[in-house]
């Protein structure tokens, strides 16, 4: 009887779910996807891998229209020890805080960060405006290195920026809310955020003070063993 119950119940939020977009046009479709994209936050689980090592870490992620704020923890979330092990903040000026690894605050990624994705999704009445009729019948936005994709149901799924050799697939709960965020670079590094909660309200985002121009290379750091330094010690802690 419990298994019926259960099973009636799974069928019945795929149905809500599949109902949800009925009596809207792909226009408006197209902004309730678009908006959620503009303001929201969230924690959960980080996993990174470089050079064939993996770990996890709890994250806190919050985006703004003009800023965007990644903390990665030691410990829980709302545990009493936490203690950030790097951050990362993107707004103005990009800045990095990294307890773990110094080094890391000394790289220069200002083109390793797809700054036209950032600036395509800071304003989803932008978007329509100039892109709306593109994105419903291409599902897709396509800009010199810059890739923008879209599910049918105007869903992001996924970015690719071939300037920066970055690439951000993003994946969704049955429910349509955000699931994990999957980056990729040309180098052998990666990073998947992996949601336990998402609130689409605006949050408030603390930017990181500016520090001087860095000039550092990621080849720097893994000609330098420097990677390899830095998750010996995330694995450490």
């Amino acid at each position: 009887m419990k298994r019926a119950l259960i099973i009636a119940l799974c069928l019945l939020s795929l149905i809500l779910a599949s109902c949800a977009g009925l009596g809207l046009t792909e226009e408006q479709k197209l902004m309730r996807e678009l908006r959620k994209w503009e303001n929201f936050s969230g924690n959960g689980i980080i996993e990174l891998s470089a050079l064939g090592l993996s770990l996890r870490k709890p994250f806190s992620f919050s985006k703004s229209m003009a800023e965007l704020r990644l903390d990665v923890i030691e410990g829980g979330i709302f545990g009493a020890g936490a203690s950030p092990l790097l951050t990362l903040y993107v707004g103005e000026y990009l800045a990095i805080n990294a307890p773990i690894m110094p080094a890391l605050e000394l790289l220069n990624l200002k083109d390793k960060i797809p700054a036209g994705a950032l600036a395509l999704f800071s304003s989803s009445d932008y978007i329509m405006n100039n892109y709306g009729a593109e994105i419903i019948a291409n599902k897709a936005i396509v800009r010199d290195d810059l890739s923008v994709n879209f599910k049918k149901n105007y869903q992001l799924d996924s970015v690719v920026d071939k300037a920066s050799g970055t690439s951000i697939a993003a994946r969704y709960t049955n429910r349509g809310d955000l699931d994990t965020i999957e980056i990729k670079t040309n180098m052998p590094i990666a990073a998947k955020l992996i949601f336990d909660s998402v609130d689409y309200n605006r949050p408030q985002i603390l930017p990181l003070p500016q520090k001087p121009n860095a000039s550092g290379t990621l080849q720097d750091l893994f000609q330098g063993g420097g990677i390899m330094d830095m998750f010996k010690g995330l694995l450490g802690n």
